[in-house]
């Protein structure tokens, strides 16, 4: 069953140095019956086919009684290669997304590609994409 989107903000940020291009950061939580992960989106508008979209999110309990040691940040690159979108983790450190202030614990690739997450993680990027108008017209996500 498909997740309940709650949009939560968005900014724009500086040019990248790389294109030249400001890049945009959009974010939300994804409700489902596993409870409520936040995710962020980040991504340079006008870019799409040669810079990935980054999609960060946060895994682990919310709430009274719970804080940021309880939860882990995973990160997911998605490209849009050769007619279909490309996913693959990254090391969650070295993202353009710092959720440090939300989970304790940022993964590395491997331990995304090894945890319980990483299928729940390919799961919630889709819905993302399909669900978060914001992104919607983004090939790459």
């Amino acid at each position: 069953m498909p997740g309940i989107i709650e949009l939560t903000g968005q900014a724009d940020f500086p040019p990248c140095a790389c294109c030249g291009k400001p890049a945009r950061r959009v974010w939300g939580n994804l409700i489902d019956d596993d409870g409520t992960t936040a995710y962020v989106v980040q991504w340079a508008p006008g870019t799409t086919g040669s810079h990935a979209a980054v999609v960060g999110l946060v895994f682990g309990p919310w709430g009274e009684g719970s804080d940021r040691a309880d939860r882990c940040h995973l990160a997911i690159e998605t490209r849009f290669i050769g007619g279909s979108i490309q996913m693959m983790a990254i090391d969650a450190a070295g993202s353009p997304i710092d959720a440090t202030l939300l989970a304790a614990l940022a993964l590395s690739r491997d331990a995304a590609r090894s945890g319980p997450f990483l299928a729940r993680a390919y799961n919630y990027v889709e819905q993302i994409r399909v669900q978060d108008a914001r992104v919607m017209g983004l090939t790459s996500i």
